[in-house]
């Protein structure tokens, strides 16, 4: 087994941007992990039931419907989910809206495909 297969984790991007997040589903599918995508919080409810995700990339401001915080905290309390938040908003504001969440890493947009592997690589399930 390669050195990435060892690493490859159960994966669930929240992003209603779809290019990015079918870019970055491609992207990490391509090198490995198990993807789901959901493209806002109801979607992404029902994809977490059934791959019980190990990591979540949210994006922080989804369009219409629960933010990205809202289905953080509830993939943690649900399955243990790691997060890495992702935004193009101040990650100081998301910092302080999400001081009650384990969070893995906070990214600013746009991702740079090597900075999301390396978030994946540091989150522990």
């Amino acid at each position: 087994m390669s050195e990435r297969a060892d690493k490859a984790k159960r994966v669930l991007i929240v992003e209603d941007e779809a290019a990015a997040r079918e870019a970055s589903e491609r992207y990490l599918g391509f090198v490995g992990h198990d993807v789901a995508t959901a493209a806002d919080a109801n979607e992404a409810f029902a994809r977490a039931t059934a791959v019980n995700p190990e990591v979540a990339i949210c994006d922080w401001r989804l369009g219409g419907g629960p933010d990205g915080t809202v289905v953080a905290r509830e993939l943690q309390q649900r399955y243990g989910t790691s997060i890495i938040f992702v935004t193009a908003h101040p990650l100081d504001e998301l910092r302080d809206v999400t001081e009650d969440i384990r969070v893995t890493r906070y990214l600013r947009k746009p991702v740079q495909f090597p900075q999301l592997i390396e978030a994946i690589d540091a989150a522990h399930a």
